[in-house]
């Protein structure tokens, strides 16, 4: 049995689904920092390879369907368990039976896809409405969160376009990373907790004041329903959102 790992990029991953595709004892495919050993598998460290990735890209754009290439894409920024053997699973089912397998929304697998795909779709819509942010010096915006699966690259172009007047620094602290946008252009880069405190040292901004204040102001305590509040805003969110902190 061999558990294939990669690098932790898409090409990586890409790169292992072109070795395992046709491997009948895969155990698992992982990324190289989630690997646990154990005495069922043995490892195959998967070396990520841009010819082989564009081959699979490639191959299932034009022998299936841009539709699937986005799922297999979303299944890899779900991050849930299983999510990288679940997308060879799903490469060969598509290969197998063509794009029009998508429609089976019976079958197990494709029924997975479907429940990984809206729950990655679910939050980023969260994302885009619960990400707040503050000023920390001359015009450039700070804004952190710690999503459940890896939004970053899918709200990229969603805030290019919704704040592209303003530069920004987006921190996922789950990740270690961040979105830096300089008003021409975005990239994802390292980014650590310490990073973000020394950025934050001697900032202010009364905006975050504001909020709370509009917060309270808005809120009826005869009113009060904290059962739908949290499904409009779930408590996992709030710890990023400074309306719901005390001052």
């Amino acid at each position: 049995m061999h558990s294939y790992l990669y690098d932790s990029t898409f090409d990586g991953l890409l790169t292992a689904w072109f070795y395992a595709y046709k491997d009948d004892t895969v155990y698992t495919i992982c990324r190289n920092t989630d690997y646990q050993p154990d005495l069922l598998s043995q490892p195959v460290p998967v070396k990520t390879q841009p010819d082989k990735a564009d081959r699979i890209r490639q191959s299932v754009q034009h022998n299936l369907s841009s539709y699937t290439m986005r799922n297999l894409y979303l299944l890899y920024l779900s991050e849930l368990p299983d999510c990288d053997l679940l997308g060879l699973q799903y490469l060969r089912l598509c290969f197998q039976h063509g794009a029009g397998i998508n429609h089976a929304k019976h079958h197990p697998v494709i029924r997975k896809v479907e429940d990984y795909r809206r729950k990655v779709y679910i939050e980023y819509d969260h994302m885009k409405g619960f990400l707040r942010f503050q000023q920390i010096g001359g015009q450039v915006f700070y804004a952190r969160f710690a999503p459940d699966h890896n939004q970053l690259p899918l709200l990229r172009p969603h805030l290019e376009r919704r704040f592209s007047d303003q530069k920004m620094i987006v921190h996922d602290e789950k990740r270690h990373c961040a979105l830096l946008y300089n008003l021409q252009s975005s990239m994802i880069v390292p980014f650590t907790a310490e990073d973000a405190a020394r950025l934050l040292e001697n900032s202010r901004d009364d905006s975050i004041h504001a909020f709370r204040q509009y917060f309270q102001a808005i809120n009826i305590p005869e009113r009060a329903n904290p059962k739908q509040q949290a499904g409009y805003m779930p408590h996992r969110y709030r710890k990023y959102m400074p309306e719901t902190q005390p001052e």
